[in-house]
């Protein structure tokens, strides 16, 4: 083979696999013929072909039992592809959760909870623990009218535990959003307690003004000797709390005997 037609393969496939993305995000195209993409893009089972999958998760179709089995089709065939071929599927997922800088430069952010699915399957625990903790530090705790990625990792934190991961969880109990506070709360007393989770929980505590999140502190925190108030708000804590309920000589919330 020559030079050139080595170069005019390699554009032949560039045009194919363009065209193919097309199709895995085109939700006007019929069902079948956009499966029958999904099937060849596995079968060629590159990294390349792996990353045009993981396309179809940004997009939703009217159609909601369709676009779960869809969803579903692709999940099952990139743990496939990762099983049967050589392609970074691993790594396609990360980027995928991460964002990717398109061409003009812009930070684009996709809907990440399948992808996160793929890599809660193939990483181990301790991996996938880590990788939560990682994509959760690149998280700005600022307004930011688009929160989906950090209510996905938030969500998912409340059934993981690591130190790691209680650091990130602190930086969320401040944040600008009221459900992010409620899941980082949420996903802050599943963790063992730290002096920084617990600092961030007491101090937020006495500013918040949401109710369920008042009640989510209220009603997790009696008795966990791990999280303990900074010696700084004690006074302000104790007359916070209700009457049947103080604080500890040793720092944390202890229930009153009548």
């Amino acid at each position: 083979m020559g030079l050139l037609d080595f170069f005019n393969k390699e554009k032949s496939n560039e045009r194919k696999l363009k065209k193919y993305e097309k199709r895995v995000t085109n939700m006007f195209l019929q069902p079948q013929d956009r499966q029958f993409t999904f099937q060849d893009l596995a079968q060629m089972g590159t990294t390349e072909t792996a990353w045009i999958l993981m396309q179809r998760y940004n997009e939703n179709n009217p159609n909601t039992t369709l676009d779960i089995e869809e969803k579903q089709l692709v999940f099952d065939y990139l743990i496939r592809m990762s099983r049967d071929s050589e392609a970074d599927v691993v790594g396609q997922a990360k980027r995928y959760v991460l964002g990717v800088q398109d061409a003009q430069l812009e930070m684009k952010e996709f809907k990440i909870n399948w992808p996160m699915k793929v890599l809660e399957r193939l990483l181990s625990e301790d991996e996938y623990v880590a990788f939560v903790a990682e994509v959760l530090a690149s998280c700005e705790t600022e307004y930011q009218r688009n929160v989906d990625r950090k209510q996905e990792l938030l969500l998912r934190s409340t059934e993981l535990k690591s130190p790691a991961l209680a650091e990130q969880i602190a930086r969320f109990i401040k944040d600008d959003n009221e459900t992010i506070r409620f899941l980082a709360f949420d996903a802050g007393f599943n963790q063992d307690g730290t002096p920084e989770l617990g600092a961030a929980m007491f101090s937020q505590i006495l500013e918040e003004d949401s109710n369920r999140i008042v009640q989510k502190f209220q009603e997790n925190i009696v008795g966990r000797r791990d999280l303990t108030v900074p010696e700084d708000l004690v006074d302000q804590i104790s007359e916070w709390l209700d009457s049947g309920v103080g604080v500890h000589k040793e720092g944390y919330i202890y229930r009153r005997r009548r």
